[in-house]
Formats: structure tokens, C-alpha cells, sequence
């Protein structure tokens, strides 16, 4: 009889501390860095390839590069350049 009494007594005590133990992470909605395979040199030439001309300044976030580009003709072209994987469009 006490053998039964202790084992109810665990089952009794165990849920609530499995509950309390941290969940474990969604690995779905785990922040995780973007890495660039891109640098701000390959970038520019990229852009320059696709829009010919002067580059006027180069930024960058953690995913993309937005360089811009005056052409021989006088106009200004803002092109955003992926870090991840160097696709290159222009920006409206």
C-alpha cells in the first residue's frame, strides 16, 4: 500500500514540473543572421555591369546593397544588388 502511495504521490508532483521546464525553440522562428555572399566591391561591379557608369555612392543593410549609378548620358539609376545571391534590380 505504501508503494502505491508513493507512486501516486509522484505522479501527482511530476506534470506540473515537466510543465515548467522551458519549452523547447521552433527552430521556424529562430532569427538567424543573413549571410552575404556578396561584398560591397563585387556589388558595385555588378551594378555597373548591368547599368554603365559612375557609381555615386554604395549603402548597405544586412541583406542588400543599393548603389547608384550616373550614366554617360546624365541619369541617375538607384539599383538594389541582393547580398545573398548578387541578383541585381533596379529600384523604382
Amino acid at each position: 500500500m505504501k508503494i502505491v502511495l508513493v507512486i501516486l504521490a509522484m505522479l501527482w508532483v511530476s506534470p506540473p514540473l515537466l510543465a515548467a521546464s522551458e519549452p523547447k525553440a521552433d527552430p521556424k522562428q529562430q532569427q538567424h543572421p543573413v549571410k552575404r555572399e556578396i561584398n560591397k566591391e563585387k556589388a558595385t561591379r555588378l551594378a555597373q555591369e548591368r547599368y554603365p557608369g559612375r557609381v555615386l555612392k554604395v549603402q548597405s543593410d544586412s541583406r542588400q546593397f543599393k548603389v547608384r549609378v550616373m550614366q554617360s548620358d546624365g541619369r541617375v539609376v538607384n539599383v538594389v544588388v541582393d547580398g545573398r545571391n548578387g541578383r541585381v534590380q533596379r529600384e523604382e
